[in-house]
């Protein structure tokens, strides 16, 4: 088989390379070839050594380039920042980067990273001591609730483990702050619904003009609270319509760039990246039975929208979902409260010990349970002292 020819560098393009544990820059310039050590490969270096090659990319479109490479040594730039330490913010972009480097997908890092960016733009104040870093936190805890000042409390944290492991600062100042005590609360738009509003649910979903495509899809969620994610990606392969069972282990999630539409899902492990299998309760059954008389293939996804595509979860959400809940005279809430309604009356009922909830819902610990759904077991009954 004839080879695939190796593409040559873009002229006046510095190539980033791995040499065993230390990164290095190639380049070259006038037929003669450069290359410089930027140090070991970790997440700050390699941040600086893009920061380098696109200076030294620069400078050789400019024609300023220096062949003796003084201007570019490592020890040389520290010299002429040394009077000029990292501010927080660029730390943390850095280790942002870092962090996007190692796998972070975009759409965590825009949700969860870039904010942390803006507050301390705000904040207009570099952290070096835990005074600041106490002052800081006390800023999102004033804007946020206690439990999402608590998660972003522990991003601190690792960002400063993270700084004081490249040895930019000498230690971490977010150590020894302690974070709220918050109660695990369900948000009003995840309320679970009441076994009337899932009954006029599922009816408006069957009788309606248009809506009536979307009815299987909707049954699925209300009947099993999987993840959006993963009742878009459930295949055929997946179901034993003779034992009555379906096994969940992948998803069709949003891409990298948290993009929705159905070209743009991806396949994937489940969350936690655990497999469950689950009882599918009989009309369920029945209903994927009758799917199933259409032909299909093994990896056929069982639910495509009207047009044929995969499902798109944020149109789903936003205008079918919404229309749905409109036409059945429900309060609307978000499609994961089906999820929530699943293992609400699992455990109130009885019909579900915390264990039994984790694994329906795919939690890789009991905590997350807990914390929701505690309170709902052994649910305490009061005596009506009016009654015979």
């Amino acid at each position: 088989m004839k080879k695939s020819p190796r593409q040559r560098a873009k002229k006046g393009s510095v190539s980033l390379k791995q040499r065993g544990e230390y990164l290095q820059l190639r380049w070259a310039v006038g037929g003669k070839e450069f290359s410089l050590s930027t140090g070991l490969s970790t997440p700050l270096n390699s941040y600086n050594a893009r920061e380098l090659a696109a200076r030294i990319e620069r400078d050789i479109s400019l024609g300023i380039f220096d062949p003796t490479l003084e201007k570019y040594k490592p020890k040389r730039l520290a010299q002429e920042h040394q009077s000029e330490p990292a501010s927080t913010i660029e730390l943390f972009s850095k280790y942002t980067q870092s962090r996007r480097d190692d796998g972070t997908a975009e759409q965590t890092i825009s949700a969860k990273y870039k904010p942390i960016i803006s507050h301390l733009q705000r904040f207009e104040q570099n952290i070096t001591t835990e005074d600041h870093a106490l002052k800081f936190v006390n800023l999102l805890r004033s804007r946020q609730s206690a439990g999402i000042a608590n998660q972003n409390l522990i991003l601190l944290k690792s960002f400063g483990d993270w700084a004081a492991q490249q040895q930019v600062i000498t230690s971490n100042p977010f150590a020894n702050i302690k974070p709220l005590k918050a109660t695990k609360t369900i948000s009003p738009t995840r309320k679970p619904f009441s076994r009337d509003e899932i009954k006029s649910l599922l009816e408006a979903a069957k009788t309606h003009r248009t809506l009536y495509k979307w009815h299987d899809f909707c049954m699925t969620i209300l009947y099993l609270g999987l993840r959006p994610s993963e009742a878009i990606g459930l295949r055929w392969q997946d179901v034993d319509l003779v034992r009555g069972e379906v096994t969940i282990n992948q998803s069709l999630a949003r891409d990298g760039q948290g993009r929705s539409g159905g070209s743009s899902r991806v396949r994937k492990s489940t969350k936690t990246g655990n497999s469950r299998t689950l009882d599918l309760p009989n009309s369920l059954l029945a209903m994927l039975k009758g799917r199933s008389a259409a032909a299909h293939a093994p990896k056929d996804l069982i639910f495509l929208s009207p047009k044929g595509c995969p499902i798109d979860d944020h149109n789903f959400s936003q205008r079918t979902w919404k229309q749905l809940c409109t036409a059945a005279g429900v309060p609307h809430r978000v499609p994961y409260a089906c999820r929530h309604t699943v293992l609400s009356y699992g455990i109130e009922s009885g019909g579900m010990t915390l264990k039994q909830a984790q694994y329906v819902a795919g939690h890789s610990t009991p905590r997350m349970v807990m914390e929701t759904y505690g309170h709902m077991k052994d649910k305490p009954i009061l005596t009506d002292w009016q009654e015979d």
